[in-house]
């Protein structure tokens, strides 16, 4: 078509009024056609058969729900959004490969994924560099949506903030004397630092901390000083399998005062190696099961996946999705697809992200909504977010928790 348009030179030149109004025309039906009946592609990289495979899994079936809605109602202005995946295996480089694979080989408008940090912070440079959209899940490390951050975001809340949502319980449940306990990898030593600080600000002692190695198969030294320093609450901030550990050997060591463990004993690897010893902790989470929406979300999760406790990572990535398919939908966005301009319609999403601004997804409470703007590109609020629930069944379940019981010497 452009040589058929280009063969009079004099016409393209010089062209009169009504030449210029059939070759507008013919620019756009150019354009038009080049996306027109072509599916709009969205990359999805995460982890789903490394050691953070749960998260990546239930996330990219939340993903995957909001796509088929939106595909199911007839697309974006009748055109189908195709999904390619990646799974990252846990691995930073192979994670920002696919990413760059993301932006160069597919054509992607946009990427979804990163539970775990290290993965999630090797795609930022990817986003960066090609200037296509990020949307960060549940990697929590503070400073990774700090600015500038010109085309990543973040869906998840941030470690400082589980710390904040788990220091305010403390205090109020009255707790005197905390133990913390983590990891030694960033996620762990982190959230434990930003803890202790949120504690000191709510006026709450912590009266010891220990910090063992990930890979550690002995951590009765480490429990046996907190016996020693007599807390009546201990705080905990593992990965899965090591989180386990603990919690067996604080059953082991017969200390079952209140626990309560952080995200990670959200996924049901830690539970399920932790079996009884896991039964009565208390975990911070972003899902509020009492919202008509999330247990419609839910039930629609079973119904093609098969039953989700309630946590955050299917919600992640069923939050993310939508934010990016209402960009999809903006007029500046489908404008410059219309023209064919790739670049721009990444940029156009990017923007229109910041614009809609505030948007009400199924993490937090009701009425809490994500806020993104110029300066802000981590969305979670921090008022009106968290949800604690509780353990039961051996590991299996999570249930709302009954803080009535959970006080100093239950």
């Amino acid at each position: 078509m452009n040589k058929t348009i280009n063969e009079d030179p004099a016409v393209v030149r010089n062209p009169s009024p009504t030449w210029r109004a059939i070759l507008l025309c013919a620019l756009a039906s150019m354009g038009s056609a080049a996306w027109a009946g072509q599916p709009l592609k969205v990359c999805y990289v995460d982890d789903r058969s490394g050691v953070a495979a749960d998260t990546g899994i239930q996330s990219f079936n939340g993903f995957q729900i909001a796509v088929s809605e939106i595909n199911d109602a007839g697309g974006i202005n009748g055109q189908k959004v195709d999904v390619v995946s990646y799974d990252g295996k846990t691995d930073p480089q192979l994670t920002a490969t696919f990413a760059s694979r993301c932006a160069e080989d597919d054509g992607a408008l946009a990427i979804v994924g990163g539970n775990p940090a290290a993965p999630a912070a090797a795609m930022i440079p990817i986003a960066s560099e090609y200037e296509i959209p990020y949307l960060m899940l549940s990697a929590g490390t503070d400073n990774l949506t700090d600015m500038p951050a010109p085309f990543h975001f973040r869906v998840g809340p941030r470690n400082s903030q589980d710390a904040a949502a788990i220091a305010e319980l403390v205090a109020r449940q009255g707790f005197k004397r905390v133990a913390l306990i983590n990891n030694s990898l960033p996620f762990g030593t982190d959230s434990a630092h930003a803890t202790e600080v949120a504690l000191k600000t709510s006026g709450v002692p912590v009266v010891i901390q220990q910090t063992y190695d990930i890979n550690a198969t002995d951590l009765s030294p480490q429990i046996s000083r907190l016996r020693s320093a007599n807390p009546d609450v201990i705080v905990v901030f593992p990965y899965a399998a090591d989180g386990a550990r603990v919690l067996r050997t604080l059953q082991q060591q017969g200390m079952s005062l209140p626990r309560i463990v952080a995200r990670s004993a959200l996924l049901n690897t830690l539970r399920e190696l932790a079996g009884d010893a896991s039964d009565g902790v208390l975990v911070p989470n972003t899902v509020d099961m009492q919202r008509p929406d999330v247990k419609k979300f839910f039930d629609s999760y079973k119904a093609r996946f098969g039953e989700a406790q309630p946590t955050m990572y299917p919600v992640l990535g069923y939050d993310a999705a939508k934010m990016f398919l209402q960009a999809l939908a903006e007029p500046a966005v489908q404008k410059a697809l219309a023209a064919n301009e790739l670049a721009d319609a990444r940029v156009a999403i990017r923007d229109a992200l910041i614009r809609n601004g505030n948007y009400q997804g199924l993490q937090g409470h009701a009425g809490a909504t994500y806020q993104f703007g110029h300066e802000r590109h981590h969305g979670p609020p921090d008022q009106n977010w968290f949800v604690f629930v509780e353990v039961a069944d051996k590991g299996k379940h999570l249930v709302a928790a009954d803080l009535a019981t959970f006080k100093p010497g239950s």
